[in-house]
């Protein structure tokens, strides 16, 4: 009868009386023996059945033990391996273990002796394939897990992404006709950045620099922020602050910390005569020289009370003037190359959303 908690052993020899010897005394400590006179009839059988154990003698005609054990492991047969012998070699012994035999059996050996062998033998399975299993159980969690976690970070980034930009298009209808500015800068500004290689892992903070560039606004009084005529000197002062105010608000928020540098130095020009620092060159972040140029795009093609909008061939032509001077040079011609219908397709593709 079947008892799952004794091991299905398979005996291998090539002296059928040897055989039939090993199949009775294996019996009492085995749910199933079976018996196989070469390495052929082994394997044939190992085909056909699902054995736990095979027990096999080491100097048998063609094949030799040492081979089927090599076989097996070759195979990864899910088995434990005892080898018989009556004729002890180191260098043989050696050898097997390497090949990962589970025991060895020096003939002649008694009927306990094989006994404790195979029980000993099957507890040590066991225990590998309780580990297997445990191994197999724990990657499928982790991965699952991982799958989890990944997802609920896009759900929470997704979030992220929909309350900031709410929150930017509330503060561009502030300024009433600029709703929807720092979404388009935004897409201007990676477009760009696509173009000159910037690197992938930056582009999410590029992004939300981009969207967030005028958070700092809130800090202005309304008087000064919704001026329909021009400002004074002491009303630019207090202007020019938001850059500091949108750094500030940036860098208290851990997930948008790496974006603060680049709301800081939006307002900087190439030649040294922006603000708040009047830093020149490429000791401007090269976000915030790339962002200059969307946010230029966007505000010459953007209407406003106090000037209507132009054309996309009108920025072209104020880009290559201030080559060198508001916007750096190599990042102008890059702009300047870029077919115009590009930006157009950008805008209506917002738009459609």
């Amino acid at each position: 009868m079947f008892d799952p908690f004794l091991p299905k052993v398979l005996v291998v020899d090539d002296d059928p009386s040897v055989c039939e010897f090993l199949k009775v005394a294996i019996a009492p400590k085995a749910s199933r023996v079976d018996v196989a006179e070469d390495a052929t009839t082994a394997l044939e059988a190992v085909e056909s059945g699902n054995f736990d154990i095979i027990l096999c003698d080491i100097w048998m005609p063609g094949c030799s033990g040492m081979e089927l054990l090599s076989l097996a492991r070759q195979s990864k047969w899910d088995v434990g391996f005892i080898l018989a012998t009556g004729q002890v070699h180191i260098e043989q012994i050696i050898e097997a273990l390497q090949l990962g035999a589970s025991d060895f059996l020096l003939k002649p050996f008694t009927i306990e002796a094989l006994q404790q062998s195979i029980a000993r033998t099957f507890r040590l399975l066991q225990m590998e394939r309780e580990s297997r299993a445990y191994r197999a159980s724990l990657e499928v969690s982790i991965e699952r897990r991982t799958r989890d976690l990944m997802r609920a970070l896009r759900e929470l980034e997704e979030n992220y992404q929909t309350t900031l930009e709410a929150l930017v298009l509330a503060l561009d209808t502030r300024e009433h006709e600029t709703c929807a500015h720092s979404l388009r800068v935004r897409a201007y500004t990676l477009h760009l950045a696509r173009l000159v290689s910037y690197p992938p892992a930056l582009l999410l903070p590029l992004g939300h620099a981009a969207l967030l560039h005028d958070i700092g606004k809130i800090a202005v009084a309304d008087s000064i922020l919704l001026k329909p005529g021009k400002l004074t000197e002491e009303e630019w002062i207090e202007m020019r602050r938001h850059v500091l105010a949108g750094e500030q608000i940036l860098n208290r928020v851990p997930y948008l910390r790496a974006s603060a540098h680049i709301v800081r130095y939006h307002h900087e020009r190439y030649d040294g005569k922006g603000y708040p620092d009047g830093v020149a060159g490429e000791q401007i972040p090269l976000g915030a020289r790339l962002f200059t140029l969307a946010d230029t795009l966007d505000v010459m093609t953007s209407g406003r009370t106090y000037r209507k909008a132009v054309g996309i061939s009108e920025v072209y032509a104020e880009v290559d003037r201030e080559r060198g001077l508001q916007f750096d040079p190599q990042l102008a011609d890059l702009f300047l190359k870029t077919p115009q219908g590009a930006w157009q397709q950008i805008r209506d593709s917002l738009e459609q959303h």
